[in-house]
């Protein structure tokens, strides 16, 4: 019975975690409740996640990802390795990829993502390159250089933890070095060679001055005594002069979509207008023409500064996910006005106080300079041009190298355990001053951590209740007789399939009880069986929502979701192969 009912809540997890009809961390507080109320786990075990290594070190690893960043010291020598590379696009995919994969390799992921991706789109920009064949290779390179160092992930804590629970042993350091640097090369030599050819050539128009290239599409009224009034799209100014295609018209609360161009236009009509930046914000300077967001919205001039347009991306942090604009009151919060937003390599036909926003969404922002910096700084946004980038403190880029370098030393040499070493390297990172409590509590992607803590108990429910030894018997049922580099072969997959559709954290979290009892059957050595599954949880490259870099670069480069799955399947089924070659190398069965 306990085996049928862990199994039943296994699979809605994953379809709670697949279709993201619930936020990820609610599904995984879901799971901790259901499994407390069965009686499945105990209470205590079901809030013990909260406590659990695992957790902390993550918690401490983003700390310490925000104190590198804030210093300047990965964006300078991001952009000069970068830069170096000069005009070649082979080897500017190249430099990107082992660049972030660098620093990737020791800072939280999507830290670094975040950070290089701005200098990425200034060399596109400079080079006149669509940043669409630079920023997935960007993605990717964090994703292969995480999986070289212990604190490259959370997948690779997680399994560390989680096989001194199971089996009393631990990975070292620099144990996931050997495969993840063999694994790193394959993977750019892929992109380098094949991979961007893959990649979409995509060109929407000029952006402002410094970045993107893609159109948006804006609201539009139409005001009373308009020179427009009673004309046909065709006789309007909007696509002769302004470059300008009506995408939609909202009349009288009926939408319009597709209007054919002899159709007529009347005062109080709403036109959904699609261009790029420029040639939207010409519209003001039309008679009888409003932008209905900056009409409804008037953007505070008051303070005498300059009204700037930027965009901006929503990072996992902010806590607008899952919101909409009127929700959260933007214009009269923040005091900036959201021009239009552009989602999975589209404008967005709606009206946007009305669109539930997502991780990776890019808005067009209107305001004071000093607005949109607080924006980016407090709320979990990354401005991506238009603006002077926020100051870093580059007198406490020693502290900050010096503080990670002992973390490291701490940890590889055993002289104190990861969680104690990290925990102590983000104190000094606060205490040091190389950031605020604040940066570092806003640095922390709590949802991560709840969803770690939250599905950790099912993974103590699978295998008290035998789940997980049923699994792992049809695995060695189905392939055990061709030995235990089939049965790893399987788990690799399962983890890697099931990290696709789901967080990488909780595909690990899931996939390990499973590993464990599967080698325990076959009498092997569990570390290869961990290590599997935690290179597996991050070779997560067929979907944007597979993993936060990839979500990230996916509205700046105006990405599809099927960009990914073409450029991304050759890629893990090979990573696939090669890893579950090499991984027996490095930890004999």
């Amino acid at each position: 019975m306990d085996i049928a009912l862990t199994l039943i809540i296994l699979v809605v997890a994953i379809i709670l975690f697949a279709t993201e009809w619930i936020r990820m961390d609610m599904v995984s507080m879901l799971i901790l409740l259901v499994l407390a109320l069965t009686g499945l786990v105990t209470v205590e075990d079901a809030f013990a996640g909260f406590s659990n290594p695992a957790v902390l070190t993550v918690a401490a690893v983003f700390v310490l990802s925000a104190g590198i960043s804030s210093t300047g010291a990965v964006s300078k020598v991001g952009e000069r390795l970068i830069q170096w590379t000069g005009h070649s696009p082979l080897l500017l995919t190249a430099s990107i990829m082992a660049t972030v994969a660098v620093f990737s390799a020791f800072i939280n992921n999507i830290g670094a993502t975040a950070v290089l991706m701005p200098i990425v789109v200034m060399v596109a920009q400079k080079l006149k390159m669509p940043p669409s064949k630079l920023l997935i290779p960007l993605a990717f390179g964090s994703l292969l250089g995480g999986v070289c160092t212990l604190i490259g992930t959370p997948p690779n804590i997680l399994m560390n933890i989680l096989m001194q629970e199971y089996a009393g042993k631990q990975f070292s350091m620099f144990d996931f070095t050997p495969v993840g640097i063999v694994l790193l090369l394959f993977g750019i030599a892929y992109m380098t060679f094949i991979g961007r050819h893959l990649l979409p050539n995509r060109k929407s128009g000029t952006l402002t001055e410094a970045y993107q290239v893609k159109s948006y599409v804006t609201e539009v009224e139409i005001l009373e005594g308009a020179p427009i009034h009673g004309k046909t799209i065709a006789e309007s100014a909007l696509e002769r002069e302004l470059n300008l295609t009506v995408r939609a018209i909202m009349r009288n609360r009926q939408k319009i979509p597709q209007p054919r161009r002899n159709r007529k236009l009347y005062t109080g009509d709403i036109l959904f207008i699609e261009g790029d930046t420029t040639d939207v914000l010409k519209i003001k300077e039309r008679k009888g023409l409003a932008v209905v967001q900056e009409k409804d919205n008037p953007t505070p001039t008051s303070d005498g500064q300059d009204i700037v347009v930027v965009e901006a991306s929503l990072t996992p942090t902010s806590e607008m996910v899952g919101k909409t604009l009127r929700q959260v009151r933007f214009a009269h919060t923040y005091g900036l006005t959201v021009l239009a937003i552009w989602r999975s390599g589209a404008p967005v036909v709606r009206r946007v106080d009305h669109v539930v926003l997502r991780f990776g969404d890019v808005l067009l922002l209107q305001g004071s300079e000093e607005r949109v910096h607080h924006l980016g700084d407090e709320h979990g946004f990354l401005l991506l041009g238009g603006v002077e980038p926020t100051p870093y403190r580059p007198r406490r880029a020693p502290i900050a190298l010096a503080t990670l370098f002992g973390v490291i030393l701490l940890s590889s040499t055993g002289t104190l355990p990861i969680v104690l070493a990290a925990t102590l390297g983000a104190m000094v990172m606060i205490l040091s001053q190389c950031l605020t409590p604040k940066e570092a509590y806003n640095s922390i992607d709590w949802p991560i951590l709840l969803l770690i803590a939250g599905t950790m108990p099912l993974g103590h429910a699978m295998e008290n209740s035998g789940a997980a030894r049923l699994l792992a018997d049809l695995i060695i049922g189905g392939v055990g007789e061709y030995g235990p580099w089939m049965v790893l072969c399987a788990v690799f997959l399962i983890t890697f399939c099931l990290t696709e559709v789901m967080s990488h954290a909780a595909a690990a979290v899931l996939v390990a009880p499973i590993a464990y009892n599967a080698a325990v059957d076959m009498h092997a050595n569990p570390e290869p069986f961990f290590m599997a599954v935690a290179i597996a949880a991050s070779m997560c490259f067929m979907t944007p929502i597979s993993h936060q870099s990839n979500a990230l670069v996916m509205g700046p480069g105006g990405y599809k979701f099927f960009d990914y799955t073409k450029v991304g399947t050759p890629l893990n089924i090979a990573i696939w192969l090669l890893a579950t070659l090499l991984i027996p190398l490095a930890f004999p069965f």
